[in-house]
């Protein structure tokens, strides 16, 4: 939804988080759902360039459950601490 409403940077991060997350409890996406993902983070890639995605990804992929969860509740993108 981030990327939808154009927010590209907001949505590198949840990607990242969302990735993070995933591997932190050793489950990969669903296999129906691997290309669209790909998809999307190239989308990203494309849209904030390649270090602000890479930025952005890892900074996600650094988020707690906690703050990640809120990440995505917010309205502005950032963490509640």
């Amino acid at each position: 939804m981030a990327f939808v409403q154009g927010d590209a940077q907001r949505a590198a991060l949840l990607t990242g988080a969302a990735e993070s997350l995933r591997r932190r409890v050793g489950l990969r996406a669903w296999p129906s759902h691997r290309r669209a993902e790909e998809a999307l983070a190239d989308q990203l890639r494309q849209a904030l360039g390649a270090d602000r995605f890479d930025q952005a990804f890892a900074a996600g992929a650094r988020l707690s459950q906690r703050q990640a969860v809120a990440t995505a509740r917010s309205r502005r993108g950032t963490a509640a601490s």
